[in-house]
Protein backbone atom coordinates (compact mmCIF):
# COMPACT_ATOMS: atom_id res chain seq x y z
CA UNK A 1 0.00 0.00 0.00
CA UNK A 2 1.73 3.36 -0.85
CA UNK A 3 1.96 5.37 1.76
CA UNK A 4 0.50 9.18 1.88
CA UNK A 5 3.38 12.12 1.59
CA UNK A 6 3.69 13.73 4.39
CA UNK A 7 5.29 16.55 2.83
CA UNK A 8 2.13 18.43 2.47
CA UNK A 9 0.81 18.41 6.27
CA UNK A 10 4.53 19.46 7.70
CA UNK A 11 4.09 22.61 5.83
CA UNK A 12 0.74 23.21 7.16
CA UNK A 13 1.98 22.34 10.37
CA UNK A 14 5.30 24.73 9.90
CA UNK A 15 3.20 27.83 8.79
CA UNK A 16 1.03 27.29 11.33
CA UNK A 17 3.31 27.34 13.85
CA UNK A 18 4.55 30.55 12.54
CA UNK A 19 1.50 32.29 12.64
CA UNK A 20 0.87 31.39 16.19
CA UNK A 21 4.60 32.71 16.59
CA UNK A 22 4.14 36.17 15.36
CA UNK A 23 0.71 36.74 16.80
CA UNK A 24 2.33 36.02 19.83
CA UNK A 25 4.53 38.73 19.74
CA UNK A 26 2.86 41.32 18.56
CA UNK A 27 -0.30 40.73 20.54
CA UNK A 28 2.34 40.49 23.96
CA UNK A 29 3.50 44.26 22.80
CA UNK A 30 7.04 42.29 22.46
CA UNK A 31 7.81 43.79 19.07
CA UNK A 32 11.37 45.13 18.52
CA UNK A 33 13.33 46.16 15.40
CA UNK A 34 14.81 42.43 15.59
CA UNK A 35 11.65 40.39 17.38
CA UNK A 36 10.46 39.76 13.78
CA UNK A 37 13.70 39.54 11.56
CA UNK A 38 13.58 35.96 11.72
CA UNK A 39 10.52 36.44 8.73
CA UNK A 40 13.63 37.01 6.29
CA UNK A 41 14.16 33.29 6.76
CA UNK A 42 11.11 32.12 5.18
CA UNK A 43 9.98 31.94 1.55
CA UNK A 44 7.91 34.51 -0.46
CA UNK A 45 4.92 32.13 -0.34
CA UNK A 46 5.17 31.58 3.10
CA UNK A 47 5.27 35.14 3.92
CA UNK A 48 2.33 35.38 1.46
CA UNK A 49 0.24 33.24 3.36
CA UNK A 50 1.36 34.35 6.72
CA UNK A 51 0.15 37.98 5.54
CA UNK A 52 -3.40 36.38 3.79
CA UNK A 53 -4.19 34.43 7.94
CA UNK A 54 -4.29 38.00 9.86
CA UNK A 55 -5.66 40.84 9.76
CA UNK A 56 -4.06 44.73 9.37
CA UNK A 57 -2.87 44.30 13.19
CA UNK A 58 -0.89 42.18 12.81
CA UNK A 59 -0.05 42.77 8.54
CA UNK A 60 1.57 45.73 9.50
CA UNK A 61 4.54 44.82 11.84
CA UNK A 62 5.31 41.77 9.21
CA UNK A 63 5.42 44.13 5.91
CA UNK A 64 7.97 46.41 8.36
CA UNK A 65 10.44 43.21 8.71
CA UNK A 66 10.07 42.23 5.21
CA UNK A 67 12.80 42.89 2.92
CA UNK A 68 12.33 45.47 0.00
CA UNK A 69 14.01 43.95 -3.01
CA UNK A 70 11.30 40.94 -1.40
CA UNK A 71 8.19 43.27 -1.64
CA UNK A 72 6.97 42.86 -5.66
CA UNK A 73 7.49 38.97 -5.78
CA UNK A 74 5.28 38.67 -2.22
CA UNK A 75 2.75 41.19 -3.56
CA UNK A 76 1.95 39.12 -6.77
CA UNK A 77 1.48 36.27 -4.73
CA UNK A 78 -1.93 37.97 -2.84
CA UNK A 79 -4.96 37.99 -3.46
CA UNK A 80 -5.37 41.55 -5.15
CA UNK A 81 -8.40 42.73 -2.39
CA UNK A 82 -5.02 41.80 0.17
CA UNK A 83 -2.20 43.39 -2.28
CA UNK A 84 -4.38 46.71 -1.90
CA UNK A 85 -4.69 46.84 2.28
CA UNK A 86 -0.92 45.65 2.33
CA UNK A 87 0.22 48.21 -0.14
CA UNK A 88 -1.88 50.78 2.53
CA UNK A 89 -0.05 49.52 5.16
CA UNK A 90 3.25 50.54 3.66
CA UNK A 91 5.49 53.72 5.32
CA UNK A 92 6.16 55.93 2.27
CA UNK A 93 9.63 54.93 2.86
CA UNK A 94 8.58 51.35 1.42
CA UNK A 95 6.57 53.00 -1.35
CA UNK A 96 9.89 54.53 -2.28
CA UNK A 97 11.35 51.18 -1.94
CA UNK A 98 8.56 49.39 -4.50
CA UNK A 99 9.49 52.41 -6.82
CA UNK A 100 13.03 52.15 -7.23
CA UNK A 101 12.42 48.59 -8.45
CA UNK A 102 9.46 48.22 -10.18
CA UNK A 103 8.27 46.68 -13.34
CA UNK A 104 6.39 46.99 -16.12
CA UNK A 105 4.69 43.77 -15.13
CA UNK A 106 4.25 45.80 -11.64
CA UNK A 107 2.99 48.69 -12.93
CA UNK A 108 0.36 46.31 -15.22
CA UNK A 109 -0.72 44.15 -12.45
CA UNK A 110 -1.25 46.87 -9.36
CA UNK A 111 -1.73 49.72 -11.67
CA UNK A 112 -5.40 50.64 -10.23
CA UNK A 113 -4.04 50.22 -6.47
CA UNK A 114 -0.92 52.13 -6.37
CA UNK A 115 -0.14 55.52 -6.02
CA UNK A 116 -0.56 57.66 -8.69
CA UNK A 117 2.72 58.89 -8.57
CA UNK A 118 4.33 55.62 -8.67
CA UNK A 119 2.49 54.95 -12.16
CA UNK A 120 3.35 58.49 -13.53
CA UNK A 121 6.93 58.39 -12.62
CA UNK A 122 7.50 54.94 -14.06
CA UNK A 123 5.68 55.81 -17.87
CA UNK A 124 8.09 59.27 -17.24
CA UNK A 125 11.50 57.50 -17.08
CA UNK A 126 10.45 55.19 -20.12
CA UNK A 127 11.39 55.17 -23.66
CA UNK A 128 9.09 57.12 -25.59
CA UNK A 129 7.62 53.45 -27.55
CA UNK A 130 7.51 51.67 -23.95
CA UNK A 131 5.67 54.69 -22.42
CA UNK A 132 3.24 54.76 -25.53
CA UNK A 133 2.49 50.91 -24.95
CA UNK A 134 1.92 50.57 -21.19
CA UNK A 135 -0.19 53.53 -21.85
CA UNK A 136 -2.24 51.59 -24.24
CA UNK A 137 -2.42 48.68 -22.22
CA UNK A 138 -3.77 50.75 -19.46
CA UNK A 139 -6.75 51.69 -21.61
CA UNK A 140 -7.87 48.34 -21.10
CA UNK A 141 -10.48 47.08 -18.53
CA UNK A 142 -7.87 45.04 -15.52
CA UNK A 143 -9.41 41.53 -16.63
CA UNK A 144 -8.67 42.04 -20.71
CA UNK A 145 -6.02 40.21 -22.78
CA UNK A 146 -5.14 43.55 -23.90
CA UNK A 147 -3.78 44.73 -20.63
CA UNK A 148 -0.83 42.19 -20.27
CA UNK A 149 -0.40 42.84 -23.90
CA UNK A 150 3.62 42.89 -25.41
CA UNK A 151 3.89 44.33 -28.35
CA UNK A 152 7.44 43.46 -28.95
CA UNK A 153 6.73 41.49 -31.90
CA UNK A 154 8.43 40.98 -35.40
CA UNK A 155 5.90 40.68 -38.05
CA UNK A 156 7.36 39.26 -41.22
CA UNK A 157 5.32 37.98 -45.12
CA UNK A 158 5.05 34.06 -45.50
CA UNK A 159 7.07 34.61 -49.13
CA UNK A 160 9.91 36.17 -46.96
CA UNK A 161 13.17 34.52 -46.65
CA UNK A 162 14.35 33.06 -43.60
CA UNK A 163 17.85 34.56 -43.99
CA UNK A 164 15.99 38.23 -44.36
CA UNK A 165 13.96 37.65 -41.10
CA UNK A 166 16.98 36.73 -39.48
CA UNK A 167 18.87 39.74 -40.76
CA UNK A 168 15.71 42.49 -39.70
CA UNK A 169 16.54 40.94 -35.89
CA UNK A 170 20.00 40.84 -35.58
CA UNK A 171 19.43 44.58 -36.89
CA UNK A 172 16.60 45.41 -33.78
CA UNK A 173 19.02 45.89 -30.57
CA UNK A 174 16.78 48.78 -29.05
CA UNK A 175 14.23 45.92 -28.03
CA UNK A 176 14.06 41.99 -27.09
CA UNK A 177 11.58 40.35 -30.00
CA UNK A 178 9.79 38.24 -27.78
CA UNK A 179 7.80 36.59 -31.06
CA UNK A 180 7.79 35.96 -34.97
CA UNK A 181 4.36 36.11 -36.58
CA UNK A 182 3.48 35.97 -40.43
CA UNK A 183 1.19 38.45 -42.11
CA UNK A 184 0.52 39.15 -45.57
CA UNK A 185 -0.02 42.24 -47.35
CA UNK A 186 -3.55 42.63 -45.96
CA UNK A 187 -2.95 42.33 -42.51
CA UNK A 188 -3.97 38.39 -42.42
CA UNK A 189 -2.41 35.82 -40.04
CA UNK A 190 -0.51 32.95 -41.28
CA UNK A 191 0.92 30.85 -38.43
CA UNK A 192 4.54 31.71 -35.94
CA UNK A 193 7.54 30.49 -35.68
CA UNK A 194 10.42 30.41 -33.16
CA UNK A 195 14.77 31.09 -33.26
CA UNK A 196 15.29 27.34 -33.44
CA UNK A 197 12.93 26.66 -36.46
CA UNK A 198 14.46 29.79 -38.31
CA UNK A 199 18.12 28.09 -37.43
CA UNK A 200 16.44 24.37 -38.59
CA UNK A 201 16.33 25.33 -42.22
CA UNK A 202 18.46 26.99 -45.03
CA UNK A 203 18.65 31.09 -45.10
CA UNK A 204 17.05 30.82 -48.48
CA UNK A 205 14.33 28.84 -47.43
CA UNK A 206 10.45 30.61 -47.29
CA UNK A 207 9.31 31.58 -43.81
CA UNK A 208 6.04 29.53 -45.27
CA UNK A 209 7.56 26.86 -44.55
CA UNK A 210 8.34 26.24 -40.72
CA UNK A 211 5.03 28.21 -39.60
CA UNK A 212 3.13 27.12 -37.03
CA UNK A 213 -0.82 26.89 -36.14
CA UNK A 214 -0.82 29.29 -32.85
CA UNK A 215 -4.11 30.21 -31.98
CA UNK A 216 -4.74 33.81 -31.50
CA UNK A 217 -6.36 35.33 -29.02
CA UNK A 218 -8.58 38.44 -28.98
CA UNK A 219 -7.30 41.84 -27.11
CA UNK A 220 -11.07 42.40 -25.36
CA UNK A 221 -11.50 38.57 -24.29
CA UNK A 222 -11.31 38.08 -20.57
CA UNK A 223 -7.86 36.63 -19.78
CA UNK A 224 -9.53 34.03 -18.04
CA UNK A 225 -11.94 32.42 -20.68
CA UNK A 226 -8.79 32.63 -22.62
CA UNK A 227 -6.58 30.67 -20.86
CA UNK A 228 -9.17 27.95 -20.45
CA UNK A 229 -9.81 28.03 -24.16
CA UNK A 230 -6.39 28.02 -25.43
CA UNK A 231 -4.10 24.46 -26.14
CA UNK A 232 -0.24 25.86 -25.58
CA UNK A 233 1.98 24.95 -28.75
CA UNK A 234 5.03 23.27 -27.68
CA UNK A 235 7.91 25.79 -28.39
CA UNK A 236 5.75 28.49 -28.28
CA UNK A 237 5.81 30.73 -25.17
CA UNK A 238 3.65 33.48 -26.32
CA UNK A 239 0.12 33.45 -28.02
CA UNK A 240 -0.40 36.13 -30.85
CA UNK A 241 -2.93 38.72 -29.70
CA UNK A 242 -5.35 40.46 -32.68
CA UNK A 243 -7.97 43.49 -32.69
CA UNK A 244 -10.01 43.79 -35.72
CA UNK A 245 -8.23 40.82 -37.73
CA UNK A 246 -5.21 42.53 -37.29
CA UNK A 247 -2.10 40.72 -35.12
CA UNK A 248 -1.37 43.41 -32.22
CA UNK A 249 0.89 41.93 -30.13
CA UNK A 250 1.27 38.93 -28.41
CA UNK A 251 0.61 37.63 -24.45
CA UNK A 252 2.75 35.13 -22.27
CA UNK A 253 1.79 31.39 -21.85
CA UNK A 254 2.88 31.84 -18.45
CA UNK A 255 0.70 34.93 -17.60
CA UNK A 256 -2.58 32.71 -18.70
CA UNK A 257 -0.97 29.28 -16.75
CA UNK A 258 -0.79 31.55 -13.61
CA UNK A 259 -4.26 33.35 -14.12
CA UNK A 260 -5.54 29.42 -14.39
CA UNK A 261 -3.88 28.60 -11.09
CA UNK A 262 -5.82 31.57 -9.41
CA UNK A 263 -8.76 30.35 -10.58
CA UNK A 264 -7.95 27.06 -9.80
CA UNK A 265 -7.90 28.40 -6.24
CA UNK A 266 -11.40 30.34 -6.24
CA UNK A 267 -13.06 27.24 -7.75
CA UNK A 268 -11.47 25.25 -4.73
CA UNK A 269 -13.33 27.85 -2.61
CA UNK A 270 -16.26 28.46 -4.41
CA UNK A 271 -18.66 29.15 -1.63
CA UNK A 272 -16.67 32.49 -0.61
CA UNK A 273 -18.84 35.14 0.17
CA UNK A 274 -17.83 37.53 -2.58
CA UNK A 275 -15.11 37.51 -5.07
CA UNK A 276 -13.55 41.05 -3.56
CA UNK A 277 -13.08 40.22 0.39
CA UNK A 278 -10.35 38.26 1.64
CA UNK A 279 -10.49 36.35 4.49
CA UNK A 280 -9.09 39.97 7.03
CA UNK A 281 -10.54 42.45 4.89
CA UNK A 282 -11.08 45.30 7.20
CA UNK A 283 -14.50 45.64 9.05
CA UNK A 284 -15.89 48.88 8.06
CA UNK A 285 -15.29 47.72 4.08
CA UNK A 286 -16.74 44.05 5.10
CA UNK A 287 -19.34 45.03 7.08
CA UNK A 288 -20.74 47.51 3.83
CA UNK A 289 -20.16 45.02 1.19
CA UNK A 290 -22.50 42.08 3.19
CA UNK A 291 -24.83 45.11 4.17
CA UNK A 292 -25.79 45.19 0.26
CA UNK A 293 -26.96 41.35 0.22
CA UNK A 294 -28.40 41.54 4.06
CA UNK A 295 -31.00 44.62 2.35
CA UNK A 296 -31.41 42.67 -0.47
CA UNK A 297 -32.29 39.59 1.71
CA UNK A 298 -34.45 42.11 3.95
CA UNK A 299 -36.75 43.11 1.17
CA UNK A 300 -37.68 39.42 0.17
CA UNK A 301 -37.83 38.11 3.53
CA UNK A 302 -40.37 40.72 4.22
CA UNK A 303 -42.26 39.84 1.08
CA UNK A 304 -42.39 36.41 2.84
CA UNK A 305 -43.86 37.52 6.21
CA UNK A 306 -46.61 39.76 3.80
CA UNK A 307 -47.85 36.69 2.15
CA UNK A 308 -48.38 35.19 5.44
CA UNK A 309 -50.09 38.63 6.86
CA UNK A 310 -52.88 38.19 4.30
CA UNK A 311 -54.38 35.35 6.09
CA UNK A 312 -54.00 36.82 9.92
CA UNK A 313 -56.38 39.88 9.31
CA UNK A 314 -58.54 38.68 12.02
CA UNK A 315 -56.25 38.13 14.63
CA UNK A 316 -53.78 40.65 16.43
CA UNK A 317 -50.42 39.80 18.64
CA UNK A 318 -50.22 36.09 18.06
CA UNK A 319 -50.60 36.04 14.79
CA UNK A 320 -47.71 39.19 14.22
CA UNK A 321 -45.71 37.10 15.69
CA UNK A 322 -45.77 34.16 13.53
CA UNK A 323 -46.03 36.84 10.59
CA UNK A 324 -42.74 38.10 11.53
CA UNK A 325 -40.71 34.82 12.17
CA UNK A 326 -39.65 34.50 8.70
CA UNK A 327 -38.00 37.90 9.17
CA UNK A 328 -35.89 36.57 11.94
CA UNK A 329 -34.85 33.21 10.60
CA UNK A 330 -33.79 34.78 6.90
CA UNK A 331 -31.78 37.65 8.70
CA UNK A 332 -30.01 34.89 10.94
CA UNK A 333 -29.27 32.78 8.02
CA UNK A 334 -28.19 35.07 5.40
CA UNK A 335 -25.49 36.35 8.19
CA UNK A 336 -24.39 33.10 9.33
CA UNK A 337 -23.96 31.66 5.98
CA UNK A 338 -21.67 35.10 4.43
CA UNK A 339 -19.39 34.14 7.96
CA UNK A 340 -19.40 30.24 6.55
CA UNK A 341 -18.44 31.43 3.20
CA UNK A 342 -15.62 33.61 4.43
CA UNK A 343 -14.51 30.39 6.63
CA UNK A 344 -14.63 27.85 4.33
CA UNK A 345 -12.70 29.94 2.15
CA UNK A 346 -9.78 30.24 4.60
CA UNK A 347 -10.02 26.39 5.25
CA UNK A 348 -9.58 25.74 1.59
CA UNK A 349 -6.21 28.17 1.27
CA UNK A 350 -5.24 27.22 4.66
CA UNK A 351 -5.15 30.28 6.14
CA UNK A 352 -7.32 29.69 8.69
CA UNK A 353 -5.82 27.50 11.41
CA UNK A 354 -6.22 27.43 15.24
CA UNK A 355 -3.78 30.36 15.63
CA UNK A 356 -5.84 32.72 14.15
CA UNK A 357 -9.43 31.37 14.53
CA UNK A 358 -10.02 34.07 17.72
CA UNK A 359 -8.83 36.85 15.04
CA UNK A 360 -11.27 35.55 12.67
CA UNK A 361 -13.90 35.38 15.01
CA UNK A 362 -13.28 38.52 16.96
CA UNK A 363 -13.90 40.35 13.47
CA UNK A 364 -17.06 38.48 12.24
CA UNK A 365 -18.68 39.12 15.51
CA UNK A 366 -18.06 42.97 14.97
CA UNK A 367 -19.61 42.92 11.51
CA UNK A 368 -22.21 41.08 13.01
CA UNK A 369 -23.08 43.83 15.78
CA UNK A 370 -22.94 46.55 13.56
CA UNK A 371 -24.96 44.82 11.17
CA UNK A 372 -27.42 43.47 13.10
CA UNK A 373 -27.43 46.95 15.34
CA UNK A 374 -28.21 49.20 11.95
CA UNK A 375 -30.64 46.28 9.94
CA UNK A 376 -32.14 45.45 13.38
CA UNK A 377 -33.11 49.36 14.32
CA UNK A 378 -34.35 49.51 10.72
CA UNK A 379 -36.83 46.42 11.27
CA UNK A 380 -38.00 47.47 14.09
CA UNK A 381 -39.01 50.66 13.01
CA UNK A 382 -40.96 48.96 10.32
CA UNK A 383 -42.56 46.60 12.64
CA UNK A 384 -43.47 49.60 14.85
CA UNK A 385 -44.91 51.23 12.53
CA UNK A 386 -46.62 48.49 10.44
CA UNK A 387 -48.20 46.66 13.70
CA UNK A 388 -48.89 50.16 15.53
CA UNK A 389 -46.60 47.98 18.05
CA UNK A 390 -43.51 49.73 19.97
CA UNK A 391 -43.01 46.59 22.18
CA UNK A 392 -43.39 44.51 18.92
CA UNK A 393 -40.77 45.87 17.17
CA UNK A 394 -38.25 46.25 19.82
CA UNK A 395 -38.87 42.64 20.66
CA UNK A 396 -37.82 41.94 16.64
CA UNK A 397 -34.61 44.51 17.11
CA UNK A 398 -33.42 42.43 19.61
CA UNK A 399 -34.04 39.11 17.98
CA UNK A 400 -32.30 39.99 14.97
CA UNK A 401 -29.27 41.38 17.11
CA UNK A 402 -28.57 38.21 19.29
CA UNK A 403 -29.57 35.92 16.26
CA UNK A 404 -26.62 37.87 14.08
CA UNK A 405 -23.99 37.50 16.76
CA UNK A 406 -25.41 33.76 17.18
CA UNK A 407 -25.06 33.35 13.15
CA UNK A 408 -21.36 34.91 13.05
CA UNK A 409 -20.07 32.68 15.68
CA UNK A 410 -21.27 29.68 14.62
CA UNK A 411 -20.36 30.64 10.96
CA UNK A 412 -17.13 30.60 12.49
CA UNK A 413 -16.51 27.57 14.67
CA UNK A 414 -18.35 25.15 13.10
CA UNK A 415 -16.63 24.77 10.13
CA UNK A 416 -13.67 24.44 11.86
CA UNK A 417 -14.91 22.04 14.53
CA UNK A 418 -15.82 20.08 11.77
CA UNK A 419 -12.67 20.13 9.47
CA UNK A 420 -11.02 18.80 13.42
CA UNK A 421 -13.44 16.04 13.08
CA UNK A 422 -12.72 15.24 9.63
CA UNK A 423 -16.45 16.07 8.38
CA UNK A 424 -16.42 18.05 5.40
CA UNK A 425 -17.89 21.70 6.06
CA UNK A 426 -18.75 22.57 2.58
CA UNK A 427 -21.35 20.05 3.12
CA UNK A 428 -22.23 19.56 6.66
CA UNK A 429 -21.87 23.52 7.61
CA UNK A 430 -24.85 25.25 6.29
CA UNK A 431 -27.03 22.36 7.47
CA UNK A 432 -25.99 23.42 11.27
CA UNK A 433 -25.81 26.73 10.96
CA UNK A 434 -29.38 26.90 9.44
CA UNK A 435 -30.56 24.77 12.63
CA UNK A 436 -28.82 26.86 15.26
CA UNK A 437 -29.54 30.34 13.84
CA UNK A 438 -33.60 29.05 13.77
CA UNK A 439 -33.57 27.65 17.16
CA UNK A 440 -31.68 31.01 18.46
CA UNK A 441 -33.97 33.07 16.86
CA UNK A 442 -37.02 31.55 17.25
CA UNK A 443 -36.32 31.01 20.82
CA UNK A 444 -35.71 34.71 21.64
CA UNK A 445 -38.20 36.25 19.39
CA UNK A 446 -40.92 33.77 20.48
CA UNK A 447 -39.74 33.90 24.10
CA UNK A 448 -39.80 37.87 24.33
CA UNK A 449 -43.70 38.01 22.40
CA UNK A 450 -44.84 35.32 24.92
CA UNK A 451 -43.20 37.50 27.79
CA UNK A 452 -44.15 41.15 26.93
CA UNK A 453 -47.07 40.85 24.32
CA UNK A 454 -49.12 37.69 26.09
CA UNK A 455 -48.67 38.96 30.08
Amino acid sequence: MTMPDPAPFVEVLEQDQLLAKVIDIVSHQEETPASLAFLGDYSDGELADLLESVTDQYRSPICHNIPIDRGWPILHLLHYETARHVLNLLTEKQIRGLAARVSEIDILTFAEILPNEVVEDYLDHQESLTTEQMQQALRYQDEAVGRYLNSDILRSRPTASVGRVLERLAKIKSREIVAIYSVDAQGEYHGACNMEQLHSVPPEAPLSQILCDVELVNDEEDITKAAQNLNPTTGFAWFPVEKEGKIIGAIAVSILMQRLKERSLEVLASDTAQDEEDLFTPVSVAAKMRAIWLTTNLLTAFLASWVIGLFGDALQQVVALAILMPVVASMGGIAGSQTLAVALRGIALNHLSRSNLRLLLDKELKIAAFNGLLLGALIGVVVSYWFSSVALGGIIFVAIVFNSLAAASSGTVIPFILKQMKIDPAVAGSVILTTVTDVVGFFIFLGLGSLILLN
